[in-house]
């Protein structure tokens, strides 16, 4: 595999290192437990740049390589990956209520980070109907599910939801690595 067909594994490194980093880039106070991925990029936010950098280099890295293998399934992924990388781009509200923001690009963040879990759910959906074995089928819709219940869970369990929203990103990206797009079912 050549390293043009591997944007989406490229994207992910870059993502999972401007995350894992983030809490020694970021205002004082970020915990990884508590606060979500997207509040390392939030709008007038000390070195948002980065984290914003790693929503477009995981968002442009699913698109380009969704592209190059298109067919009819590979678009929810193609729509995650846009969808991800304008969350990026319009940032979440700040940690702190002291600080200025735009409301409507903390809307538009939150609405394209639901389009997101929605297209990228959607996908995983479509790879388990194309499925071949009884097995691959079981793990995509468990995947699935958990793309739907831990977004839940964060809403239940706030104290937790960077933690939750960190182990749901490591299963996904787990999922991505192995078989966007190169071993996606395209029948």
């Amino acid at each position: 595999m050549d390293l043009a067909m591997n944007s989406t594994r490229i994207g992910i490194l870059i993502f999972a290192a401007t995350a894992l980093a983030g809490p020694w880039y970021t205002v004082e106070g970020y915990s990884s437990v508590s606060n979500l991925i997207s509040q390392l990029g939030a709008q007038n936010t000390q070195n948002n740049f980065i984290m914003v950098a790693g929503f477009l280099a995981l968002g442009i890295g699913i698109v380009a390589d969704g592209f190059r293998r298109f067919r009819k399934p590979v678009l929810p992924f193609i729509a995650f990956g846009l969808s991800m990388a304008l969350a990026g781009l319009l940032a979440h509200k700040p940690l702190s209520p002291a600080v200025e923001y735009s409301e409507g690009a903390h809307q538009a963040h939150s609405a394209l980070a639901t389009l997101a879990g929605i297209s990228i759910t959607v996908g995983l959906l479509w790879q388990a109907v194309l499925a071949s074995t009884f097995r691959s089928r079981a793990i995509i819709i468990i995947l699935a599910v958990l793309c739907l219940a831990l977004p839940l869970s964060m809403q239940a369990f706030q104290e937790f939801q960077g933690l939750i929203q960190r182990i749901m990103y490591l299963l996904l990206f787990a999922w991505l690595w192995i078989y966007f797009p190169i071993k996606i079912m395209i029948n």
